[in-house]
Protein backbone atom coordinates (compact mmCIF):
# COMPACT_ATOMS: atom_id res chain seq x y z
CA UNK A 1 0.00 0.00 0.00
CA UNK A 2 1.77 3.21 -1.28
CA UNK A 3 0.83 6.31 -2.95
CA UNK A 4 1.58 6.17 -7.28
CA UNK A 5 4.05 8.97 -7.99
CA UNK A 6 4.54 9.00 -11.40
CA UNK A 7 5.26 6.29 -14.67
CA UNK A 8 8.22 6.54 -15.58
CA UNK A 9 9.24 5.63 -19.35
CA UNK A 10 12.76 4.08 -19.38
CA UNK A 11 13.59 3.20 -22.62
CA UNK A 12 13.04 -0.28 -23.23
CA UNK A 13 11.01 -0.77 -19.70
CA UNK A 14 8.30 1.38 -17.63
CA UNK A 15 8.30 2.16 -14.00
CA UNK A 16 5.88 2.73 -11.64
CA UNK A 17 7.51 5.00 -9.11
CA UNK A 18 5.98 5.05 -5.17
CA UNK A 19 6.25 8.10 -2.87
CA UNK A 20 8.91 6.02 -1.12
CA UNK A 21 11.44 5.74 -3.63
CA UNK A 22 10.34 2.45 -4.58
CA UNK A 23 9.91 0.85 -8.46
CA UNK A 24 8.02 -1.62 -9.78
CA UNK A 25 8.34 -2.49 -13.38
CA UNK A 26 5.12 -2.44 -15.58
CA UNK A 27 4.54 -5.85 -17.89
CA UNK A 28 5.79 -5.25 -21.34
CA UNK A 29 2.73 -4.41 -23.80
CA UNK A 30 0.88 -2.42 -20.90
CA UNK A 31 -0.33 1.17 -20.98
CA UNK A 32 -0.48 3.50 -18.20
CA UNK A 33 -2.62 6.71 -18.82
CA UNK A 34 -1.79 9.52 -16.60
CA UNK A 35 -5.39 11.98 -16.03
CA UNK A 36 -3.94 13.35 -12.73
CA UNK A 37 -2.11 16.74 -14.06
CA UNK A 38 -5.32 18.44 -14.48
CA UNK A 39 -7.09 18.60 -11.61
CA UNK A 40 -5.50 21.19 -8.85
CA UNK A 41 -5.40 24.61 -9.81
CA UNK A 42 -1.52 24.66 -9.13
CA UNK A 43 1.27 24.96 -11.19
CA UNK A 44 2.81 21.68 -12.76
CA UNK A 45 6.15 20.97 -14.08
CA UNK A 46 5.88 20.36 -17.75
CA UNK A 47 5.67 16.95 -18.89
CA UNK A 48 5.00 15.62 -22.71
CA UNK A 49 1.58 13.98 -23.76
CA UNK A 50 3.52 10.96 -24.57
CA UNK A 51 6.53 9.10 -23.41
CA UNK A 52 9.58 8.58 -25.92
CA UNK A 53 8.35 4.53 -26.65
CA UNK A 54 4.23 5.90 -26.76
CA UNK A 55 4.06 3.59 -23.33
CA UNK A 56 3.04 6.35 -21.21
CA UNK A 57 0.20 9.05 -21.91
CA UNK A 58 0.15 12.14 -19.96
CA UNK A 59 -3.62 13.98 -19.89
CA UNK A 60 -2.67 17.51 -18.19
CA UNK A 61 -2.42 21.42 -19.15
CA UNK A 62 0.83 21.83 -19.75
CA UNK A 63 1.21 19.66 -23.26
CA UNK A 64 -2.40 20.08 -24.04
CA UNK A 65 -3.79 18.68 -27.45
CA UNK A 66 -7.73 19.33 -27.08
CA UNK A 67 -10.10 20.93 -25.04
CA UNK A 68 -11.93 20.19 -22.73
CA UNK A 69 -9.87 17.64 -21.10
CA UNK A 70 -12.24 14.51 -21.03
CA UNK A 71 -12.30 14.78 -25.11
CA UNK A 72 -8.47 15.17 -24.62
CA UNK A 73 -8.55 12.07 -22.81
CA UNK A 74 -11.34 10.15 -24.98
CA UNK A 75 -9.34 10.65 -28.05
CA UNK A 76 -5.98 10.41 -27.11
CA UNK A 77 -6.28 6.82 -25.33
CA UNK A 78 -7.73 5.92 -28.82
CA UNK A 79 -4.78 7.10 -30.57
CA UNK A 80 -2.81 5.39 -28.36
CA UNK A 81 -4.37 2.28 -28.51
CA UNK A 82 -4.05 2.18 -32.20
CA UNK A 83 -0.45 2.62 -31.47
CA UNK A 84 -0.44 6.07 -33.19
CA UNK A 85 0.28 8.48 -30.29
CA UNK A 86 4.07 9.24 -31.13
CA UNK A 87 3.17 9.67 -35.14
CA UNK A 88 0.11 11.64 -35.30
CA UNK A 89 1.39 15.33 -35.82
CA UNK A 90 -0.23 16.67 -32.84
CA UNK A 91 0.63 20.10 -31.69
CA UNK A 92 0.76 20.68 -27.86
CA UNK A 93 -0.11 23.80 -25.66
CA UNK A 94 1.46 25.01 -22.56
CA UNK A 95 -2.41 26.22 -21.01
CA UNK A 96 -0.95 27.16 -18.31
CA UNK A 97 2.06 29.34 -19.26
CA UNK A 98 -0.35 30.53 -21.81
CA UNK A 99 -2.71 31.57 -19.22
CA UNK A 100 -0.41 33.70 -17.04
CA UNK A 101 0.92 35.35 -19.82
CA UNK A 102 -2.07 36.05 -22.37
CA UNK A 103 -5.31 34.69 -20.42
CA UNK A 104 -7.46 36.71 -23.50
CA UNK A 105 -5.84 34.73 -26.02
CA UNK A 106 -6.37 31.22 -24.69
CA UNK A 107 -9.56 31.01 -26.34
CA UNK A 108 -8.43 31.78 -29.14
CA UNK A 109 -5.49 29.40 -29.33
CA UNK A 110 -7.55 26.65 -27.64
CA UNK A 111 -10.02 26.64 -30.64
CA UNK A 112 -7.18 26.69 -33.30
CA UNK A 113 -5.27 23.28 -31.39
CA UNK A 114 -8.81 22.20 -31.32
CA UNK A 115 -8.75 22.16 -35.16
CA UNK A 116 -5.43 21.24 -36.34
CA UNK A 117 -5.42 18.32 -33.60
CA UNK A 118 -9.21 17.02 -35.05
CA UNK A 119 -7.80 17.41 -38.12
CA UNK A 120 -4.95 15.30 -37.65
CA UNK A 121 -7.00 12.45 -35.56
CA UNK A 122 -9.96 12.63 -37.97
CA UNK A 123 -7.29 11.38 -40.34
CA UNK A 124 -5.60 8.65 -37.81
CA UNK A 125 -8.88 6.75 -36.65
CA UNK A 126 -11.48 5.21 -37.49
CA UNK A 127 -14.39 7.36 -37.73
CA UNK A 128 -16.43 4.78 -35.40
CA UNK A 129 -14.39 6.73 -32.18
CA UNK A 130 -16.40 10.30 -33.36
CA UNK A 131 -19.47 8.46 -34.07
CA UNK A 132 -18.95 6.85 -30.51
CA UNK A 133 -17.79 9.89 -28.62
CA UNK A 134 -20.13 10.45 -25.71
CA UNK A 135 -18.70 14.09 -24.68
CA UNK A 136 -19.39 15.10 -28.15
CA UNK A 137 -21.41 18.28 -27.30
CA UNK A 138 -22.87 18.68 -30.38
CA UNK A 139 -24.96 15.54 -29.78
CA UNK A 140 -26.92 18.49 -28.08
CA UNK A 141 -28.11 19.65 -31.54
CA UNK A 142 -30.64 17.53 -34.19
CA UNK A 143 -28.98 15.17 -36.75
CA UNK A 144 -29.07 16.90 -39.64
CA UNK A 145 -27.31 19.87 -38.34
CA UNK A 146 -24.82 17.73 -37.02
CA UNK A 147 -24.24 15.95 -40.60
CA UNK A 148 -23.47 19.02 -42.35
CA UNK A 149 -21.26 20.02 -39.66
CA UNK A 150 -19.52 16.82 -40.13
CA UNK A 151 -19.48 17.06 -43.58
CA UNK A 152 -17.93 20.46 -43.76
CA UNK A 153 -15.19 19.61 -42.27
CA UNK A 154 -14.21 16.44 -43.43
CA UNK A 155 -14.45 18.30 -47.04
CA UNK A 156 -12.24 21.01 -45.82
CA UNK A 157 -9.82 20.03 -42.48
CA UNK A 158 -7.05 18.94 -44.41
CA UNK A 159 -6.79 22.34 -46.25
CA UNK A 160 -7.24 23.84 -43.33
CA UNK A 161 -4.78 22.62 -40.97
CA UNK A 162 -2.00 24.84 -42.65
CA UNK A 163 -3.75 27.93 -41.57
CA UNK A 164 -3.85 26.60 -37.71
CA UNK A 165 -0.94 25.68 -37.23
CA UNK A 166 0.46 29.20 -38.82
CA UNK A 167 -1.97 30.40 -36.36
CA UNK A 168 -0.02 28.29 -32.99
CA UNK A 169 2.98 29.04 -34.40
CA UNK A 170 2.09 32.75 -33.82
CA UNK A 171 1.16 32.00 -30.23
CA UNK A 172 4.44 30.16 -29.62
CA UNK A 173 6.72 33.11 -31.35
CA UNK A 174 4.45 36.11 -30.13
CA UNK A 175 3.69 34.99 -26.66
CA UNK A 176 7.20 32.76 -26.00
CA UNK A 177 4.78 29.28 -24.65
CA UNK A 178 5.34 25.63 -25.65
CA UNK A 179 3.12 25.47 -29.07
CA UNK A 180 4.09 23.07 -31.77
CA UNK A 181 4.58 18.92 -32.67
CA UNK A 182 5.80 17.25 -29.38
CA UNK A 183 9.67 17.30 -29.40
CA UNK A 184 10.29 20.78 -31.63
CA UNK A 185 9.26 22.85 -28.94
Amino acid sequence: MERLVDAVDRGNVTELVFRDGSTRPVPHGSWVVNCTGYLLAREHPYEPYASASGAVLSIQQRSATLQPVTVQSYFMTHLMFLDRLRDAPLYELDVEELRRKANGVLPYALMALNQHNFSVIADSVPMKAFLDCGVDVSRWYPIPRRLINAAQFLRTHRRDRDHHSRTLETVRERFDVRCGRLGTN
